[in-house]
Parts: C-alpha cells; sequence; structure tokens
C-alpha cells in the first residue's frame, strides 16, 4: 500500500510538473535553451510583454544573425498579409520561429528577453494556425516590441 500511495504521489508530481501540449499540437516545441527561466506575474499573464525591459545601461539587448534574419521574415509576412487566410498566415509565423528557435545560439539575458517576445508571437501564431485569431494587431506589436528592444551588434551587421 506504501508503495502504491508513492506511486499516485510520484504521478502526480511528474505530471504537474511536464510541458504543457495543446489539443491542436501534440507535439512539444523544441527550445533554445531549456534552463532558462522567465519569473512570470500576474500582470505578464495580462500582457504577455510585461516583463520586457532595456539593458541595465538602457540600450537594447542582443540577438545573433539567425534571429535578427527569422523576425524579419515574421515581419515581412505580416506586412504582405492581405487579411484573407489567418490559418495560413499562423501557420507560416509559427514555422519562421521554430525556424529561429532552432537555429537559437543566444545565452543569458539577451536570450531571456527575446523569449518573452518569442514565447508571446508563437501563442499568438498558434490561435491564428487554429482559427481563434483572426487580427494582425498583436503580432505586429509583438513585432514593434521586438525592433524596439532587439538589434544585432553591429559587428554582425551585414548589407542585403
Amino acid at each position: 500500500m506504501k508503495n502504491y500511495n508513492l506511486l499516485i504521489a510520484g504521478l502526480i508530481l511528474f505530471t504537474a510538473c511536464t510541458n504543457e501540449t495543446t489539443t491542436e499540437d501534440s507535439t512539444t516545441e523544441p527550445t533554445a535553451d531549456s534552463t532558462a527561466t522567465t519569473q512570470v506575474s500576474e500582470e505578464a499573464e495580462e500582457d504577455p510583454l510585461a516583463g520586457l525591459r532595456y539593458t541595465d545601461e538602457g540600450g537594447k539587448w542582443k540577438v545573433n544573425p539567425e534571429t535578427q534574419n527569422g523576425m524579419e521574415k515574421v515581419d515581412s509576412l505580416v506586412k504582405a498579409f492581405d487579411g484573407g487566410d489567418f490559418v495560413q498566415l499562423g501557420t507560416d509565423v509559427k514555422s519562421t520561429l521554430s525556424d529561429i528557435i532552432s537555429q537559437c545560439t543566444m545565452k543569458g539575458e539577451d536570450h531571456d528577453q527575446y523569449h518573452i517576445v518569442l514565447h508571446a508571437s508563437m501563442k499568438e501564431s498558434k490561435a491564428m494556425k487554429r482559427g481563434e485569431v483572426e487580427t494582425t494587431e498583436n503580432l505586429e506589436r509583438y513585432l514593434t516590441a521586438y525592433y524596439e528592444y532587439f538589434e544585432l551588434p553591429a559587428d554582425s551587421l551585414t548589407t542585403h
């Protein structure tokens, strides 16, 4: 009986600590750094960008070229969107964000701050993909925040 109680307690603990999945997408998205933690407040639940801030010096966070290129692609997708197929837009944005995740080499606070924008954008794209969102308003807001808070280091700039 004692072993049975331990098994039940272990299953409850395991279930409580596993990643959240949706019925729409039973696979877990890869993360660039699974150990990165971001504190979530009640305010952050209302506004997914609530924890976003500038560096201690008041500057922008640095991103790698793959992240910059991916976010520029997301921006292009949103700007080119004609208001037609939101499900397809959500699918395309989610795919691009997944590509950013798979190529991420960022670490530290820059990564943690970017994760705030990434998580909000990914959540919005999944909702679009499921047909729950028919506006680009939130994605546009997240892109604006990205460009306001993040930049490539000067030595990474390339000409296109």
